[in-house]
């Protein structure tokens, strides 16, 4: 098998890792208090996906609003329901559907799905070096590849003037801190974001794209290879010869169902910049499974003649 090293790129940042670390727990229940303090869970049953064990939790908030999760036996989230679901938040997804759709959406619900980005350096032609980026989810499954130095060229060229507001500096920060940093993380700076109305608020360790009114678009934080999900280890070991900075990210979106003139329900999920990530039609899902299970049935066998 081969070794993995993951070398701190930003020794300082890379250390800095206490944000995945209490979102995990080989106890379920105990990552599940941790995320959900005060909730009521229900482990609905479990699943085996890329060989990790995964549990459906059904969740009740303290104040009865209901949610879903899906945790790892290691304790590492794949997607789970915000647990700061907000009833403004909740208005405004309505607002901007509505301008969408001619009924408002239905069963509307925040979830945050996990993934980790690894770089991986390569030795090209004339012994330049290419550093790649691959990103995986919790239990340890290729989600996608792409050039890091392009990812980043385009994030620095997208970078705008920082803010100097204090008022809002102030209200996107405590945003920040109550639905994921923490009141310890260190801020150093509130940027512009080139998604129009979000803001870049940079931590020491992490970095959380918001906008002034609650909507999370995505969280970054660096991580130390100890720190990563066993699964996402074992898959780097296999997978490649070599690894540097890594990268937990979260991002949010909504989930809301509709319904066309049939009155047949189908569920979108949102982002919070209003980017459409997918749609599912239950009713076209039912009709495929049920065409692939007929052409899977062997074929019947001629009927046979009379007297032969």
């Amino acid at each position: 098998m081969k070794s993995v090293l993951l070398i701190p790129a930003l020794a300082a940042a890379m250390s800095v890792s206490a944000f995945a670390q209490q979102k995990r727990d080989p106890d379920v229940q105990k990552t599940l208090q941790r995320a959900y303090p005060g909730a009521q869970t229900q482990v609905m049953g479990a699943e085996e996906v890329n060989g990790v064990k995964v549990f459906n939790v059904n969740i009740a908030d303290k104040t009865g609003a209901p949610s879903t999760a899906q945790v790892t036996e290691f304790g590492d989230f794949l997607i789970y329901g915000a647990p700061q679901h907000a009833p403004e938040l909740t208005k405004l997804i309505t607002s901007n559907v509505g301008q969408m759709f001619q009924s408002p959406p239905s069963d509307i619900q925040l979830f945050r799905r996990t993934s980790y980005l690894i770089d991986v350096p390569v030795q090209g032609e004339n012994k330049k070096q290419q550093t790649y980026q691959i990103s995986l989810d919790a239990v340890g499954r290729v989600l996608n590849i792409t050039d890091a130095e392009a990812v980043r060229a385009a994030q620095k060229s997208s970078q705008k003037q920082e803010t100097k507001d204090k008022e809002q500096i102030k209200k996107l920060e405590q945003v920040a801190r109550d639905r994921y940093v923490g009141k310890d993380a260190e801020l150093q700076r509130v940027t512009q974001s080139d998604v129009p109305g979000f803001f870049v608020a940079d931590f020491k360790g992490a970095a959380v794209t918001l906008n002034d009114q609650g909507q999370i678009l995505q969280i970054r934080e660096d991580v130390a290879g100890k720190d990563l999900p066993l699964a996402v280890r074992q898959a780097l070991e296999q997978l490649v010869k070599s690894s540097t900075r890594a990268q937990r990210v979260e991002e949010e979106y909504f989930q809301f169902s509709e319904k066309n003139a049939k009155g047949n329900a189908f569920v979108v999920k949102m982002r919070p910049d209003g980017e459409i990530m997918g749609v599912t039609n239950s009713e076209v899902q039912q009709e495929e499974q049920a065409v692939t299970a007929k052409a899977k049935q062997p074929a019947a066998a001629p009927a046979k003649k009379a007297g032969s």
